[in-house]
């Protein structure tokens, strides 16, 4: 009895490490010692990726990756200085709309090398989450990833 408890355990913590692996090649690499880890939802032709912050459970950013760009960069919203994510030149933007009231987002849309799209949206309450968030964001790795089989 306690044989077969404990194959039916291993087998159940095995597929668990299974889906952990393929749900963190779904996502971009995280930055070391970062205090966020991945919550992925899959989509038909997308996966949306949440990093949520450990300890409070506050989303800090999602990046969504599409065989489509669903985020169009308007040179208007630019904020600041170009930035790199991963090797990738780009620009934040601060979209104006009446949903962010009292919140301050910034979004970019990276094309990436399989030719899928990354949109990256940050959600802060303030300046000291905000930059928190976009340094973490510019330490992405987006290599490997690949939205389905082309």
């Amino acid at each position: 009895m306690h044989i077969t408890r404990s194959l039916v355990l291993v087998g159940t913590l095995l597929a668990a490490g299974a889906a952990q692996a393929q749900t963190a090649n779904d996502c971009p690499q995280l930055p070391a010692g970062t205090a966020t880890q991945w919550e992925v939802q899959q989509g038909p032709s997308f996966v949306f990726c949440r990093a949520v912050e450990r300890d409070t459970a506050r989303q800090a950013f999602a990046v969504t990756i599409g065989r489509e760009a669903t985020f169009k960069p308007r040179r208007t919203d630019r904020v600041g200085n170009r930035v790199s994510i991963d090797g990738n030149p780009t620009y934040w933007h601060a979209p104006q709309n009446d949903l962010s009231t009292g919140t301050l987002v910034r979004e970019t849309l990276l094309e990436l090398p399989s030719g899928d799209y990354a949109h990256i949206i940050v959600r802060a309450n303030d300046e000291t989450q905000l930059t928190r968030a976009l340094q973490e964001v510019e330490g992405l790795h987006f290599s490997g990833i690949r939205l389905g089989s082309k």
